[in-house]
């Protein structure tokens, strides 16, 4: 078809009109008969006549041909067949040169496309390969961080069960009272542990708000990854089918006045928009492993520090325990003590005042006996030993009564002191008592639901 078309403007050209054009030659040949025949030398002038004109005479025919002239048209005739056939063969011979260019160039034309049009297919094909590669790498670290920012949340959400219980410790051993109400270790380790337990949260919370960043750009990036795959899988699609199109498969026709816009984008925009989302998805890697190596970390140190904190609170509490238990043991066994002593000093309370009570019949026998010799008559009223011995009794009965009321009252004032000694042990057992039922039951008890998962 296009050979047709350009044989057609050929045709209509300049250099085949003035290839078909009469020669000089031929033209001044023609003029010459022309002239001959209009002036014949030997035929007299006579006035043309129409043939069937009305009112005229009969029509002649004109007069013979003068053989100069048949021979000089014959000539001219010649002339001119031979100066078409020599422009048709230099036509011929044109067409054949430009057939051979044409389809030269065409097939020229169509290699370097077809061989171009590989190229490209081997470009896209390679760059779709680095796409799809990081959309899958990038596809692993989202589905890696979101594993991860799961176990970070409940990482996050488990600790808060310790703080609470560590927090409802410390309220629970605010209601020891007396001595009891003393800042030990475990009150420093419940108050380190609730610090500790703060940080540990606070730092997951900051993991937890990274790798939901981070994730959001892994989304991000792979998204634009995958669009970029979907556009290349299309392109390739469509290098593929222009590549296996052939000028006489269809669709070949020729489609009049279409004009292609030219391609927004250079090659070079191209490949600079590749090689940024190829950075962006390596930088993103690269970050996502990073997040994720932190993250692990975080995890296992959390983990470790509880654990050992937990383990440090957990160990003040038992000695604590063990301390405040072996305090009440002592009382006890000093309170048992103290009330075999009551019991025994009671009994001996019970001896002096028995003792105290049967002094006063001699000491009254002895009195008696005195007043009673007191009325001796005269000189029957002598010293003699027997007022002696009286005497001697009576101040040995009356130091007697006095050693055994000052025994008795200082026995009474002992048992006093007894007493509330005893009341004061029983008030500390009391008190050790209570600590311990809020420190071995209640505090070690919630303790003891409390559980720290090692990530």
């Amino acid at each position: 078809m296009a050979l047709l078309a350009r044989e057609r403007r050929v045709s209509r050209s300049a250099f085949t009109r003035d290839y078909y054009r009469p020669s000089p030659a031929l033209v001044t040949a023609a003029a010459a008969a022309s002239s001959v025949s209009s002036h014949p030398p030997s035929a007299p002038p006579v006035a043309p006549k129409r043939p069937g004109e009305v009112g005229g005479e009969a029509w002649v025919p004109p007069p013979p041909v003068n053989p100069s002239v048949w021979r000089a048209s014959h000539a001219a005739r010649l002339q001119h067949a031979h100066a078409c056939s020599s422009r048709a063969q230099r036509i011929r011979e044109e067409n054949k040169r430009v057939c051979d260019e044409t389809e030269r160039l065409t097939a020229s034309h169509r290699s370097e496309v077809e061989r171009r049009l590989e190229d490209r297919i081997g470009d896209v094909t390679f760059w779709r390969e680095e796409m799809s590669g990081r959309h899958a790498s990038l596809d692993q670290d989202a589905s890696k961080l979101k594993v991860l920012r799961e176990r970070l949340r409940k990482a996050h959400h488990l600790y808060l069960q310790p703080l609470e219980v560590a927090l409802k410790c410390i309220d629970i051993r605010r209601e020891r009272v007396g001595v009891e109400e003393v800042e030990d270790e475990v009150s420093t380790a419940l108050r380190q542990e609730v610090q500790e337990l703060g940080r540990c949260r606070a730092a997951l919370a900051d993991g937890l708000a990274d790798t939901e960043h981070q994730l959001r750009r892994v989304l991000a990036c792979r998204h634009h990854l995958q669009q970029d795959v979907m556009d290349k899988d299309t392109a390739l699609e469509v290098e593929q089918n222009t590549a296996r199109l052939t000028p006489t498969a269809p669709p070949t026709t020729i489609i009049p006045a279409q004009k292609v816009d030219p391609s927004p984008v250079s090659v070079d925009g191209w490949y600079g928009t590749g090689e940024k989302l190829l950075s962006r998805a390596d930088q993103e890697h690269q970050l996502a492993d990073q997040v994720l190596d932190a993250a692990e970390d975080l995890l296992v140190a959390t983990s470790r520090h509880l654990r050992q904190r937990l383990d440090h609170t957990d160990h003040c509490l038992k000695e604590r325990i063990a301390d405040t238990r072996h305090a009440k043991t002592l009382l006890e066994e000093e309170h048992a003590k103290v009330v075999e002593e009551e019991r025994q000093l009671e009994k001996s309370l019970v001896e002096v005042e028995d003792q105290l009570e049967a002094k006063r019949g001699p000491l009254a026998l002895v009195q008696t006996r005195l007043h009673s010799r007191a009325r001796r008559p005269n000189m029957e009223r002598t010293r003699d030993e027997v007022e002696e011995a009286l005497l001697r009794e009576v101040d040995e009965l009356e130091l007697t009564i006095s050693r055994l009321t000052s025994a008795a009252e200082i026995s009474r004032r002992q048992l006093q002191n007894l007493r509330s000694e005893r009341v004061s042990l029983e008030h500390d057992i009391n008190l050790k008592a209570r600590t311990l039922l809020l420190d071995e039951v209640k505090v070690a008890g919630l303790r003891s639901t409390v559980t720290i998962d090692t990530h």
